[in-house]
């Protein structure tokens, strides 16, 4: 009964640590998440003046040169 009780303290102990260490990694990786959007934010504020716009636009693809051979007339041989 003794050791019973003992093992489930300590696996009662061992499952709080666990989670505790998931939820302040949790924590730290938000706060770090917000910390560079902020920053990144607070850059493109700015960088940019009043009444500036921006486009950005894709990256256009160049026409392809590639050889796909000479076409030959088909001609049926009896």
């Amino acid at each position: 009964m003794f050791f019973r009780n003992l093992l489930l303290l300590l696996v009662a102990y061992l499952l709080w640590r666990f989670i505790s260490k998931a939820w302040r990694f949790r924590k730290l990786v938000i706060n770090q998440r917000d910390e560079f959007l902020n920053q990144t934010r607070a850059a493109e504020k700015q960088t940019r003046q009043d009444g500036e716009i921006n486009i950005q636009s894709s990256k256009k693809t160049k026409p392809s040169t590639s050889d796909d051979g000479t076409y030959i007339d088909y001609e049926e041989v009896d």
